[in-house]
């Protein structure tokens, strides 16, 4: 994956957690080409699992828990949702910003 590319789809999640669908919009790109490179990000350590019951949630403390469209008990299916792993903030952190 080249560099540009791999910096605006970490933008894209930096901030908030997102799904396959919502990255994929803004990056406009197919949801098979956004979940390979999640592939490659997830097994390089760059993203993770942002769903309630991951490891490291802060879902659990949140007070936006009873509204949370991926909380558990709601009547919406349940979403995978990816977020930024420290690897992933320093990655981002470490590019030069555009003017």
């Amino acid at each position: 994956m080249s560099a540009p590319r791999l910096t605006s789809l970490l933008s894209v999640l930096a901030g908030e957690p997102r799904t396959l669908p919502e990255l994929s919009a803004a990056l406009g790109s197919s949801l098979s080409a956004i979940e390979g490179m999640l592939q490659t990000l997830l097994g390089s350590g760059y993203i993770q699992d942002a769903s309630p019951k991951a490891d490291g949630c802060a879902c659990n403390g949140c007070s936006l828990r009873s509204m949370c469209r991926n909380a558990d008990g709601s009547d919406l299916p349940s979403l995978n949702l990816l977020r930024l792993t420290p690897r992933g903030e320093a990655y981002l952190a470490r590019q030069p910003r555009p003017n």
